[in-house]
């Protein structure tokens, strides 16, 4: 049913699984590797190195939730919880997180140190530039120039005050922006190439393009040349064929994706002066399907996409017109639009966004819809494109107005990226599968959105009708399926309402491994939920379903687990019997070695109660 490694780990919808039982055989010597004196592993799953190292490899969400469970709590060691805390903070800034970031920090003890708190202020002003909070940035930074400039390190208090810059451009107050660099500039001089560049967005927001284009005229950093190239166009519009071939040069050099963006959304913008509709659309493509530094090219560049469907439609129309296609007339534009899959994409794609407005019926607008998603979809980055198309869009505020083709292939989208807030704000509604889809499979995407979005109860609710359905055959992979979105109620710690669900699985008619592995993870919640006698009970049965005297590596996990769970039930004789018993079946020495330890703790144990007695 599942492969039996101690390390397996399922991955259903871009969600951890379930970590299955650890066979005695590997369980046993990686706890006699621990025991040994002198021998050492690096057993440390949790440690806060191999958390950050796991949200760098790409499973930030991941890395957050153990963090959840394993960052120790301030009041027990508040330098251990500063620590991970400074981790965290960085794994949120750098995942976009801002609105959770600003929680932190408003929560922070008031005993952290003083460079942990100017660190964790710094951050948090950042965030909420980044939420276009510019106010609340500029609280965030007064408090660190009043109370920390006078110990903060060098060139901290000059980052706080362009901060303050940063908040002023983002409410377009370009006069306070003036001032606010003057004063920087006397304080801190002009040699720093941040100021340079937030004193050209200042100059090229204020209508002042020559000024700018000469402050940065000698600046060969990306974001130097890309605000020097936005001066010239705006300088010299007749420059934009120049200005494009520049740009789109630069953008294709460029590693960074929010710089390579910005310049693409730039050659957007020079192909449009220079009437190149098709290649703006082009650049347009390329700069939406990169994160945008919102930042750099706030008040000079629009890209977003609203702009990219305004220019599908526009030369889309520019075409119609062209040739005399006539709107509501759907033949005109779906046979052409065919016809250009190949060798014209762009104008494919723009006849098809055509029809997917214009459509004589819903049916044919969502075919359009499904067309336009597919070639976006072959695309470099065309998932973040597509995303970003329909869930950016003021067309589409509402999920209600997506086409239903495009809002399941967006549920799935989210669900593969772990984004289940999106994906249950998009599932909203939509009680029915996709056309063709298996309805036993969606209702479990459902089931495990709700779960994991803090609707336990009609997650639970949704999956106890899956349980009661007379319909279901259950067979192995069903069980499986169903089983992981249980073991997510485990995995957010609903262990009464995992028990209930696996006891209504345990019902049907299942093989009898299935039946032992979901007595093991009923013992698992029992164990949890500090039922420790029912826990042994159910281990024990795990092992023993098909033969009462059974020593194969499922039921001696089971057996071990079973013995530990009676040491915390205080039934010390029952333990020390069964590790005996698992004693005389292994021929391991380090197994036999752990055992043995194991025997002898309860002999202390149990003297030590004598004793007290």
């Amino acid at each position: 049913m599942r492969q039996p490694l101690a390390t397996a780990m399922l991955q259903t919808n871009g969600q951890p699984g379930r970590r299955l039982p650890v066979f005695v055989c590997i369980c046993l010597t990686l706890i006699a590797a621990v025991s040994m004196p002198g021998t050492v592993l690096a057993l440390d799953t949790s440690s806060l190195k191999e958390l950050a190292q796991l949200a760098r490899a790409g499973a930030p969400q991941l890395a957050l939730r153990r963090m959840d469970s394993e960052q120790p709590k301030p009041e027990q060691d508040l330098v251990e919880w500063t620590v991970w805390e400074q981790e965290r903070l960085q794994i949120l800034a750098g995942q976009g997180l801002y609105p959770l970031l600003i929680e932190r920090v408003k929560d922070l003890p008031e005993s952290v140190n003083e460079h942990f708190r100017r660190l964790a202020l710094s951050l948090k002003a950042d965030a909420q530039l980044q939420l276009d909070q510019a106010d609340a940035a500029r609280a965030t930074v007064r408090e660190l120039l009043w109370f920390h400039s006078d110990i903060a390190e060098p060139g901290n208090s000059a980052r706080w005050r362009r901060l303050v810059v940063r908040s002023y451009v983002l409410e377009d107050r370009y006069e306070d922006a003036r001032l606010a660099l003057l004063r920087y500039r006397q304080d801190f001089g002009d040699e720093n190439r941040q100021w340079r560049w937030l004193s050209a967005q200042v100059m090229l927001q204020a209508g002042d393009s020559e000024s700018a284009f000469k402050l940065l005229k000698e600046d060969k950093t990306p974001q130097g040349e890309f605000l020097r190239y936005a001066a010239q166009l705006l300088m010299s519009p007749q420059q934009a064929p120049q200005v494009e071939q520049a740009v789109v040069k630069l953008a294709r050099q460029l590693e960074q994706p929010e710089l390579q963006s910005a310049f693409w959304g730039l050659a957007a913008a020079a192909a449009k002066q220079a009437n190149q509709p098709v290649k703006q659309i082009e650049y347009l493509e390329h700069a939406l399907s990169l994160p945008v530094d919102y930042e750099l090219t706030h008040g000079l560049l629009d890209i977003d996409a609203d702009q990219l469907w305004d220019a599908y439609l526009a030369q889309g129309k520019r075409i119609g017109n062209q040739e005399q296609k006539l709107l509501g007339n759907d033949e005109d534009w779906y046979f052409p639009a065919t016809e250009a899959l190949v060798n014209e994409p762009v104008r494919a794609r723009a006849l098809f966004s055509v029809l997917s407005e214009y459509g004589s019926s819903a049916e044919r607008r969502s075919v359009a819809h499904d067309y336009l998603v597919g070639m976006l979809d072959e695309l470099a980055n065309g998932k973040t494109l597509v995303k970003r198309l329909y869930l950016e869009s003021e067309r589409y505020a509402d999920v209600e107005d997506l086409p239903p083709v495009i809002r399941y292939r967006l549920i799935d989208a989210a669900l593969e990226s772990g984004d289940l807030k999106t994906a249950s704000r998009l599932m909203a509604g939509l009680a029915a599968p996709p056309d063709g889809s298996d309805r036993f499979e969606w209702d479990l995407r459902r089931a495990r959105v709700l779960i994991f979005t803090d609707d336990v109860d009609q997650g639970v609710e949704l999956l106890q009708q899956l349980l009661a359905s007379d319909d279901q055959n259950w067979d192995p992979k069903q069980v499986d399926r169903l089983l992981q979105v249980v073991f997510d109620l485990q995995t957010v710690q609903y262990h009464q309402q995992a028990l209930m669900l696996f006891g209504a699985l345990l019902d049907k008619r299942l093989d009898q491994q299935q039946q032992r592995e979901l007595l093991f993870w009923m013992a698992d919640s029992s164990q949890v939920l500090g039922q420790y006698d029912q826990a042994a009970y159910l281990y024990l049965k795990s092992a023993t379903l098909s033969d009462p005297m059974a020593m194969d590596p499922w039921a001696q996990t089971a057996r071990y687990r079973a013995a530990k769970a009676l040491v915390e039930a205080g039934l010390l004789q029952d333990a020390r019997q069964i590790y005996s018993s698992l004693l005389r079946a292994t021929r391991d020495a380090s197994r036999k070695a752990v055992l043995e330890n194991e025997i002898q703790r309860l002999h202390l144990v149990s003297a030590v109660k004598k004793k007290g007695n």
